[in-house]
């Protein structure tokens, strides 16, 4: 998967839509546990957006 591709490019918005629902978790729901899933649900899509790259 080269940069810039379709498919990167769709990950890279997962990721980013994941992280502004964890940023929002983290100040506006009381139990972290939200927060701590969403996050690492979205650093999950981040590697595995530069192991396709790597790959």
């Amino acid at each position: 998967m080269k940069r810039g591709s379709k498919i990167d490019d769709i990950l890279s918005l997962i990721f980013i839509l994941l992280a502004v629902a964890a940023g929002i978790c983290f100040f506006a729901v009381n139990d972290r546990m939200a927060f701590w899933l969403i996050g690492g649900i979205a650093v999950v899509f981040r590697l595995i957006q530069y192991m396709l790259r790597f790959f």
